[in-house]
């Protein structure tokens, strides 16, 4: 009998990927596990509902599960399931530069997620004071690739395929997350504290690992292409561009939950105000043992 496991997780983006591989291919069921989906449309849902006990995985971005765990919820990160996204600064075809974008208003999810505090330390370190453009909570991906297009917004802030979707469209690329946080958990793999060991949520990062290991096989590219655009309901040239971002080096990335990573994620809180300096130790927010019984 399979063991049953419930896991949250936030829209249906590139991020997400490995897991989508896992239930298409039936990794987690040859884990012996019954993994229940749950999709909610903002980080925070899935976080309250971690920590109320009606999750038991959640895969994540981090800012929102940390500021959580610094305010008290008993919570962990257990795994960095996608260290290879981008967040990129997509800008209508008029803006050239960073200055461009003085008086404009720019699309986030809600001003206070990760694509969002990313963004506004681009902006600070390109020359743009909080004052001298306007930030519109126009939510998920799709809604804020929606709004660029609809000339609502000048720029938004997206992942992959999303992205490569509007460069297709003829929006431009003004810049990435990697020009300033290089080492960037994307998604975390976070679950409530416990004493005790959990099998089934062991189970759920072998398929995880195991998706990756087979999406790093170029062999499987042409199958891994229609699985993403799938679930994410984008085309086949956006999926492609982002299995050849994901997938250089092509071997499968670490799932280890680092303390550089989530250091990153905490400096930016505190950046934003979020969280009162000096930030708590890394660490503190990490469980290892189950990244240390991957095998």
């Amino acid at each position: 009998m399979p063991n049953k496991l419930c896991y949250g997780q936030v829209q249906r983006s590139a991020m997400n990927w490995p897991i989508f591989v896992a239930d298409e291919l039936g990794f987690f069921r040859e884990e012996e596990l019954a993994a229940e989906s749950r999709v909610f449309a903002s980080p925070l849902e899935p976080v309250t509902a971690l920590a109320a006990g009606s999750l038991d995985l959640l895969n994540v971005i981090p800012d929102v599960a940390l500021l959580e765990m610094v305010q008290g919820a008993p919570l962990a990160i257990i795994a960095n399931t996608n260290s290879r996204a981008q967040y990129c600064l997509m800008v209508q075809s008029e803006i050239k530069t960073f200055n461009d974008l003085q008086g404009k208003k720019i699309g986030v999810n809600d001003g206070r997620s990760a694509e969002g505090l990313i963004l506004k330390r681009l902006l600070r370190l390109n020359g743009l004071k909080p004052d001298s453009y306007d930030l519109a909570a126009t939510g998920a991906p799709l809604d804020r690739c929606k709004t660029l297009r609809e000339g609502v917004v000048a720029a938004t802030m997206v992942t992959q395929p999303f992205n490569f979707l509007l460069e297709e469209e003829g929006f431009r690329n003004l810049a990435s997350s990697v020009d300033i946080v290089p080492d960037y958990p994307f998604t975390v793999c976070v679950v409530r504290r416990a004493e005790t060991f959990n099998d089934p949520i062991l189970s759920f990062l072998k398929a995880v690992w195991r998706s990756w290991q087979w999406l790093s096989d170029h062999r499987n590219r042409e199958r891994a292409i229609p699985t993403l655009t799938q679930w994410t309901g984008t085309t086949e040239k956006p999926a492609e561009a982002t299995y050849d971002l994901y997938l250089q080096p092509p071997e499968p990335p670490s799932l280890a939950p680092t303390e550089e990573g989530v250091t990153t994620v905490l400096e930016l809180l505190a950046e934003s105000g979020r969280i009162p300096r000096p930030t708590p130790p890394a660490r503190k927010f990490i469980d290892l043992r189950y990244f240390e019984r991957l095998d």
